[in-house]
């Protein structure tokens, strides 16, 4: 029977990058992927003939964000930081364009995912993070399996204070073992995952109760070509409970002799994990989306040819209780590393949980002098 010494159970961006740093450790190490591709919600998709980002992507210029970056680029060993810019975002209301500054007292009610767009400056991107996450697959190919879905995991001495987990069982019947684990998928799964011993009723029904948000994105090709490369809030006078999108123009695409045929655009609003089970949620959160950019651009409402609707996976939803260097209470060799028990958004939180697991495995980063990695926002306390 192989033991491994580390299981990272799923390939997106944190499982990759805490995969590719602790196989410069040791190579016994297993990364289970239940889809038949890696890189999660940051792979690369193809569409109009463009390999671009599977949905709208933003990554800050704050401190903690350079320095995630620089973690990135010494683990991949190529520039990804191209500068920073300003980030102008514009709404539109009946008297056309002008500076968005705010909510007011009508914030939606999914502010916190949205607000991580909002910052005053973006990060340049030499690399966009598509290609962050074929870069690490690419080095990882033989330590990633496929279409292996966890389905329970399994413990010893389960009536003891501190039951040790020793595998977990994939597609129902095959179990891997390892000495240590790493769980980078959405935390509302281990209320499946784990026994009634280990993560006791209470804890599965908060998590299960919690709000969590899921991103609703659209990705359009049009004829008509809008200049600005700017971030665009678009809400308009509808009231209703769907709340505003986000979206930006990518750059017009042209042929070999340089003549534009037309341009991309990608636009994000949030639903409810509930409410998304529902597929007429979903149309009316993308019905909404085109609808205000109809009216904001008509001329790109009106030469839409192709359309691409995605679905993220869960972005929240982490109420879970974790130990002080992000372990399961109870599991010691159990540590959380999805994006969603961390205190930042979207791709640095991603980035910044895989630095914070990372550090708590003794893994420091080759430029430990110069980041501060974060506590999760999960409470950090062991459960009664």
């Amino acid at each position: 029977m192989h033991i491994y010494d580390y299981i990272i159970i799923g390939s997106g961006l944190t499982g990759l990058t805490i995969a590719k740093k602790i196989n410069q450790f040791t190579e016994n190490i297993l990364v289970l992927e239940a889809q038949d591709f890696s890189g999660g919600n940051n792979r690369p998709v193809q569409f109009n003939n463009q390999t671009i980002n599977s949905g709208l992507r933003f990554f800050p210029a704050t401190d903690a964000a350079k320095k995630s970056i620089a973690f990135l680029e010494e683990l991949l060993g190529s520039t990804v930081f191209a500068g920073t810019a300003e980030n102008n975002i514009e709404t539109y209301e009946a008297s056309g364009f002008k500076k968005f500054v705010g909510f007011g007292e009508k914030s939606p009610e999914f502010y916190e995912q949205l607000s991580y767009f909002l910052g005053n400056e973006e990060s340049v991107l030499e690399q966009t993070p598509y290609q962050w996450t074929q870069q690490l697959a690419d080095s990882l190919q033989s330590k990633i399996q496929m279409k292996s879905i966890v389905t329970r995991f399994g413990f010893e001495a389960l009536d003891s204070e501190t039951p040790r987990l020793t595998h977990v069982t994939v597609n129902g019947t095959k179990p891997v073992y390892a000495h240590n684990f790493i769980f980078a998928g959405p935390i509302k799964d281990l209320g499946l995952l784990i026994p009634d011993d280990v993560l006791n009723i209470r804890a599965k029904a908060k998590l299960k109760k919690a709000t969590a948000w899921q991103g609703v994105g659209v990705d359009l090709f049009h004829t008509a070509t809008i200049e600005k490369t700017n971030q665009f809030l678009l809400n308009g006078t509808t009231d209703d409970d769907i709340g505003p999108c986000i979206g930006r123009f990518l750059k017009p695409i042209e042929t070999n002799d340089g003549v534009v045929t037309g341009q991309i655009s990608q636009w994000m609003s949030f639903i409810d994990s509930e409410s998304a089970e529902d597929t007429e949620n979903i149309g009316l959160v993308l019905k909404k989306i085109k609808r205000q950019i109809k009216r904001a651009f008509p001329e790109v409402g009106d030469s839409i040819k192709k359309e691409r609707i995605s679905v993220s996976p869960v972005l929240s939803g982490a109420d879970l209780k974790l130990s002080a260097n992000g372990t399961l209470p109870k599991v010691p060799n159990l540590w959380i590393a999805s994006s969603q028990a961390n205190s930042y958004q979207n791709l640095l939180g991603s980035l910044m949980q895989a630095q914070f697991v990372l550090s708590s495995l003794g893994f420091a980063p080759t430029l430990e002098a110069d980041i501060t990695v974060e506590a999760p926002k999960a409470n950090l306390e062991a459960e009664a």
